[in-house]
């Protein structure tokens, strides 16, 4: 098989996978026009519309054929290449629920950019003596954009994964996004590098579509409704604001712990799936007050406060209760999944529940 009927063959192949992807993205399990579930609909509307670009974009190179490296292809590649990119990383940004990134934010974000080097390439195509400056423009900007997503990306990641850590006791799992937000951004590296380098090619060109068909399967199964919870909605609609000066540490520690001892003492941490919405509510303070005390007295997210007490009330009954099955233990105190249970007891004491019970059943048989 000669070079360029490969060139076909791969090409035809994106073609098919991208289409099938973005007919996925539209149309399989996509929710109805309910309310909460906006950003998620945006978002796979917006990875739709660049799987779909992808595979227009190869049909293009197919109808007419690259010319081995030279000005317009080079500039035609990164300006798809950047748009395609764009809405990936904005796919990312709605399905987070980001606040205030709305179809404005969205559009100026990567019309900007974009026409800048499509003003670029035109002054390239106009004077020929400043095509070498152009290039340089077009990879520099290329890559100052891709950074500059990368890093509002994982910025809001970080926002979002510490608002789910303050505020369910096991949240929905996002580490997905993180690794699909670093491959991405390796990806759209790796493509400027490819049209410099391209022995490489043969492993962009499998890794790029694997990559995405992991990601639209994953944003097609993942539910937002917990994200937009805590995102979108006010967590204190129904408690009393909190003034800006935030109260100071002392005051809010003979505020919140005494109820707090009560609340612990009374084992109420046990109950499977507790908000800090609920925990606020049964011990009678507000949300905000309660989520302040956890983080600044005891620095601690709600997560790791209330699962490191369901792992101390664990050890007690895995010592105690020999006959009582560890998956049983877990549902005892509120961590039902078993691999939730197992995680987060090597979080707390660096050993699994069976190392933890082994060890105390033989500690009880050296004492006898």
């Amino acid at each position: 098989m000669g070079k360029f009927e490969l060139y076909i063959l791969i090409n035809f192949g994106y073609i098919i996978i991208f289409g099938i992807l973005a007919a996925a993205l539209f149309l399989l399990n996509m929710p109805k026009q309910e309310k909460g579930l906006e950003g998620y609909r945006k978002s796979r509307y917006t990875l739709g519309i660049a799987t779909g670009l992808m595979s227009l974009y190869c049909l293009f190179r197919i109808i007419i054929p690259q010319h081995n490296g030279d000005y317009i292809d080079f500039w035609m590649m990164v300006t798809f290449t950047l748009v395609f990119s764009w809405l990936t990383f904005s796919s990312f940004l709605f399905i987070i629920e980001t606040p205030r990134y709305h179809i404005r934010h969205f559009i100026a974000d990567g019309l900007i950019p974009v026409s800048v080097l499509l003003l670029a390439g035109i002054v390239g195509l106009f004077f020929p003596s400043m095509q070498g400056t152009m290039i340089i423009i077009f990879g520099c900007g290329y890559g100052i954009k891709c950074i500059w997503m990368l890093y509002t990306c994982l910025k809001e990641y970080r926002k979002c994964r510490k608002e789910i850590e303050n505020y369910y006791d096991e949240g929905p799992q996002t580490t997905w996004m993180y690794l699909t937000l670093i491959l991405s951004f390796i990806l759209s590296i790796f493509a400027l590098v490819v049209f410099y380098v391209p022995q490489l090619s043969v492993i962009f060109y499998i890794c790029l579509p694997a990559a995405y068909i992991y990601l639209a399967f994953k944003v097609i199964g993942f539910s937002t409704r917990k994200i937009d919870n805590i995102r979108k909605k006010n967590l204190t609609l129904d408690v009393k604001p909190v003034t800006e000066k935030q109260e100071k540490t002392k005051d809010l520690s003979s505020k919140i712990s005494p109820l707090v001892e009560v609340w612990v003492k009374e084992k109420k941490f046990c109950k499977e799936g507790l908000t800090i919405k609920d925990v606020a509510m049964e011990m009678g303070t507000n949300q905000s007050y309660l989520s302040q005390y956890i983080n600044n007295c005891l620095n601690q997210t709600f997560q790791v406060w209330l699962n490191t007490l369901r792992i101390e009330e664990s050890k007690i009954l895995l010592a105690s209760e020999e006959k009582i099955s560890i998956e049983e233990i877990g549902i005892r105190v509120g961590i039902p999944q078993n691999y939730n249970f197992s995680r987060w007891f090597r979080a707390v004491t660096d050993m699994t529940p069976f190392q933890y019970r082994r060890e105390i059943l033989s500690g009880k048989q050296k004492f006898e």
